[in-house]
């Protein structure tokens, strides 16, 4: 199953744990452009816009999409992946909640990768 991750780049060391987790259990996780070393704040509108339309881009590809969500913490960035996989119709999953029941009626389960994508 392909699986597109999104998560805030500031926990990009959660990111590459669960491409390794969704490796073992047999997935391809899609991450686009996870070697990016800049920070949201260096990069111009049109570098962030690319960024953006290639995680969209993966949302599409997918299978099911699956948001890291460090204490309940989801981004702008990650809102607009989530209204773009709500669009797309993708299965979403949750890391854990965000405490923003708007945010949190959309995933079909919330926890750890290792019991949804067994």
């Amino acid at each position: 199953m392909k699986i597109t991750i999104c998560c805030s780049m500031k926990f990009r060391d959660k990111i590459e744990q669960t491409i390794k987790e969704l490796q073992e259990l047999g997935h391809e996780p899609l991450f686009p452009n996870l070697d990016t070393e800049m920070p949201d704040a260096e990069l111009t509108i049109e570098q962030k816009k690319a960024l953006a339309l290639d995680h969209y881009a993966a949302i599409e590809q997918s299978d099911a999409v699956y948001f890291i969500l460090p204490d309940g913490y989801m981004g702008t960035s990650c809102k607009l992946e989530l209204c773009y996989s709500i669009a797309m119709k993708k299965p979403i999953y949750f890391s854990e909640p965000t405490g923003d029941i708007g945010l949190d009626c959309y995933p079909k389960e919330i926890g750890a990768i290792n019991k949804m994508f067994h």
